[in-house]
């Protein structure tokens, strides 16, 4: 895929959803299983504050949403996270570089390779 944020979306691009309280308790449950991970909490940040705004999501907060919840469900029937992972990504077309909103790499920049910086185009 070349760079730029359509590019990554995949099947994505252009979408937008509300987030919902019984779908973001999917997601939280599913990544507790993933201590550690600054990033994820951040994203988990701005699914929140989407929820209570009553505010749609899209790019890549629409993405990590879709991503984990479709994740939580492969994984609930029985495949590896790799497995999940992988195939998540899959079902929605979308690159790995998608799933954290550029804002979450600049402040956790130090978790990200220069790969991500470029993909979606953000200046170090």
């Amino acid at each position: 895929m070349s760079n730029g944020p359509d590019n990554i979306l995949g099947n994505l691009a252009g979408q937008t959803d509300f987030v919902e309280a019984e779908k973001l308790k999917i997601v939280e449950q599913h990544l507790a299983q993933f201590n550690g991970f600054p990033e994820n909490g951040a994203m988990l940040n701005r699914l929140n504050s989407a929820l209570v705004e009553g505010r749609e999501i899209s790019g890549a907060d629409l993405s990590f949403y879709y991503h984990e919840l479709k994740e939580a469900e492969l994984m609930a029937s029985g495949l590896s996270y790799e497995e999940a992972h992988t195939t998540a990504l899959e079902f929605y077309r979308v690159s790995p570089f998608s799933v954290y909103h550029p804002e979450v790499i600049k402040t956790f920049s130090y978790r990200f390779s220069k790969v991500w910086l470029k993909a979606w185009s953000i200046e170090n």
